[in-house]
């Protein structure tokens, strides 16, 4: 009788404990339809943040981009400045040096006109001797001939008189001619030094017009180097703008992370007290997520990062670190396709959570499911916000999110 009502006590006991686990599974498996409607908001505030974030530090970047090349532009206007600062400093030289030769010459030309007009005042002078003998000659002629030759001394002087006479003329000839030579090669040798003088001053001219025309290319690139500088002050003080509407977009953006993952922690509380009849017990003895993988591409912490990546080919399997029950298996915008497994707790009462991110497809696993350690739960892909095939882990201890690699071997 006690045996058989022992057994009846047991088989009820039993059966109460069965319905209660179908009750919890049944209740887990109801809760993602809300669950997913709430998430799905959470998660769109938190990508509109996002967004905005990504916008305005896009905005950043862009600015600073403008900035660096404002000030690249400004030094090659202000080099191409100094060497033509340079040029005109040469010029300036060699318009000196010419300045000084044209002046030499000038000297020469006045010495010169000194020449010729000593030669001319010897010309004149011998030729007005000249015109006096041509004179005293015409006037032998007319009759003081017949005196002079009275005064010679013997028959050769009188034979030759009329030869003297022509010597004398001839001799005075030659002297004129020879001084009009010497005056035209003198003007010949001015003419050469005003040519000269006159090459010398095109020069200069020319290399006025160039000096002219590098001052105004400095005063050009005066110009643009201050309309460099006025785009770098305003780039400058829109840099300090956009840096406090980041900050703002950044506050906004980590309210709704945190609104989230408020809302992924009281997921996991909600599995725990759902489950809280059911042999769930975290021994700590974790697993590596991948069965291998390249390298660790990011750290937890590293730009604020909240978990660590494993780089690996697509398509590798994902383990479910420890056993458990999957509480998220969805799709997201930034984590792509993943799923969340809530493995229960530790023998202080600490409750721990793991999310796998970037799956290559819809996750295998569903809302409600238990799992084992080492169980496939997905495959590595680049889903969502992700740049190559990789495995975002993060671990929630007490649904805050801790360095995955404190309990995770790698």
């Amino acid at each position: 009788m006690n045996h058989t009502f022992r057994c009846n006590i047991r088989r009820l006991l039993s059966l109460l404990l069965a319905l209660m686990a179908a009750a919890a599974l049944v209740l887990s498996s109801a809760m993602p339809v809300h669950a997913d409607t709430k998430q799905q908001e959470l998660e769109a505030q938190k990508k509109q943040a996002q967004q905005e974030l990504e916008a305005i530090r896009q905005q950043i970047k862009t600015n600073e981009n403008n900035i660096e090349a404002a000030e690249a532009q400004k030094e090659l206007y202000a080099r191409e400045q100094s060497a033509i600062k340079v040029q005109i400093n040469a010029l300036n030289q060699q318009i000196e040096d010419l300045e000084t030769q044209i002046a030499t010459k000038e000297q020469e030309i006045t010495d010169k006109q000194a020449e010729i007009e000593q030669k001319q005042q010897e010309y004149d002078t011998r030729w007005a001797e000249y015109k006096d003998q041509i004179f005293a000659m015409q006037t032998l002629d007319q009759g003081g001939a017949i005196a002079l030759l009275s005064t010679a001394r013997n028959f050769y002087q009188l034979l030759t008189f009329d030869q003297v006479l022509q010597d004398v003329s001839d001799a005075n000839t030659r002297a004129c001619e020879d001084l009009e030579n010497q005056g035209n090669q003198l003007k010949e040798e001015r003419e050469q030094l005003e040519q000269a003088k006159a090459d010398l001053e095109a020069q200069e001219a020319e290399l006025q017009n160039q000096t002219t025309q590098l001052n105004g290319k400095v005063d050009e690139l005066a110009a643009n180097i201050q309309a460099q500088d006025s785009s770098i002050s305003a780039a400058e003080a829109k840099a300090q703008a956009l840096q406090e509407a980041e900050s703002e977009a950044r506050a906004k953006f980590n309210k709704a992370a945190d609104e989230l993952d408020s809302y992924l922690r009281s997921i996991i509380e909600n599995t725990k007290n759902n489950y809280a009849n059911a042999p769930i017990s975290c021994s700590l003895d974790f697993i590596c997520p991948l069965p291998s993988y390249k390298y660790i591409s990011c750290y937890y912490g590293d730009g604020g990062h909240k978990g660590v990546d494993f780089a690996a080919p697509g398509g590798t399997p994902i383990y479910a670190v420890a056993s458990g029950v999957v509480t998220v298996a969805t799709s997201h915008s930034s984590y792509g396709n993943y799923v969340m497994v809530y493995h229960g707790t530790d023998d202080q009462g600490n409750t721990y959570a793991t999310l796998y991110a970037h799956m290559n497809s819809w996750p295998p696993v569903s809302v409600g499911q238990s799992v084992t350690k080492g169980q496939v739960i997905g495959y590595v892909g680049t889903t969502g916000n992700s740049t190559g095939n990789h495995l975002h882990l993060e671990l929630r201890v007490n649904g805050a999110r801790t360095n995955p690699l404190s309990y995770v071997p790698h």
